[in-house]
């Protein structure tokens, strides 16, 4: 009995340890700015994701899908779906970016051929009476008053839709742009088509140089949901200020980022080559949230 109780006493401690190591390899986490995230496997899809956005609404995740060295169309993963499915645009378009108008209940689809709109139950979608004729490239509503922006053309020109009409006009304040942002106070965060970052602030007259970045990157710029401007580059996230020239790295994950979002519950949603993942807060009451039970593949 003695031999049997000393070999108890010696084997706990042990498979407490082992116990808690697997507990933390399960619950590996990265700090991204002040918080701890937990990584989730939302996605695998054969090849890789840019232009992701959120629908607020519903969770689900609307993303551009490029393999080898095409681009096959803009898809959709439906939030708890165990499948994604390309979106049924019309052979003669070309889908180019998303934007979401969730105050007007509106989903755009940027074009090579001007603005569609899309709702979930339609299994086509024509362009028989597109917004415009544009090229659009890019996207972007300001939550702050609603007013939507697009970037159109190889020139990247950036024009404002006037007073919910279908009239366009120039935004002077970024001549021409890849990617921007607004936040609530006015700023405008974007790369240029020179290849490199600026900000044009409301404090100042004309736009400022971010430095420390090489003009051969490509930026993935968006807003968090505290209103601040959070770049990806290669495989780090930096947030930039419009106090300083110097962007500031808030997290490195290991991977080359290729698409970035960020939904109303203050998880980030990140892209990369063949795989989507969901980055959720760590909260200290919960510090090992469990995995969804679904994960989609195309």
């Amino acid at each position: 009995m003695r031999t049997i109780n000393a070999a108890i006493t010696w084997i706990l401690p042990i498979l407490f340890l082992l116990i808690q190591q697997n507990r933390t390899e399960k619950c590996e986490k990265t700090k991204i700015g002040n918080e701890y995230y937990k990584r989730q496997l939302i996605a695998t899809i054969d090849g890789y994701p840019t232009g992701i956005v959120i629908d607020p609404r519903t969770e689900h995740i609307f993303f551009i899908l490029h393999k080898r060295n095409y681009t096959k169309g803009i898809h959709l993963l439906k939030h708890g779906s165990l499948g994604i499915k390309e979106l049924p645009v019309s052979d003669d378009i070309t889908g180019q970016c998303v934007g979401i108008d969730a105050a007007n209940n509106v989903i755009y689809i940027g074009t090579n051929q001007g603005l569609i709109t899309y709702d979930y139950s339609r299994t086509e979608i024509t362009a028989e009476r597109p917004i415009g004729d544009d090229d659009v490239r890019a996207i972007f509503i300001d939550k702050t008053d609603n007013q939507m922006y697009i970037a159109t053309g190889s020139n990247h020109e950036i024009f404002r839709f006037m007073n919910g009409s279908a009239a366009v006009k120039r935004y002077d304040k970024i001549p021409k742009a890849y990617s921007f942002v607004l936040d609530g106070k006015g700023n405008a965060f974007y790369e240029y088509v020179d290849g490199r970052l600026y900000f044009f602030s409301v404090d100042f007259y004309e736009p400022i140089q971010y430095k420390g970045f090489t003009r051969e990157l490509k930026y993935i710029l968006q807003l968090n949901n505290n209103d601040e401007a959070i770049v990806a580059v290669k495989g780090s996230l930096f947030r930039l200020f419009t106090k300083s020239i110097l962007p500031v790295k808030i997290g490195q994950l290991g991977f080359k980022i290729t698409g970035m979002a960020f939904d109303s519950k203050n998880n980030i949603i990140i892209g990369t080559k063949g795989k989507i993942y969901r980055y959720k807060p760590v909260d200290t009451n919960d510090p090992c949230p469990p995995d969804d039970y679904f994960m989609s593949s195309i």
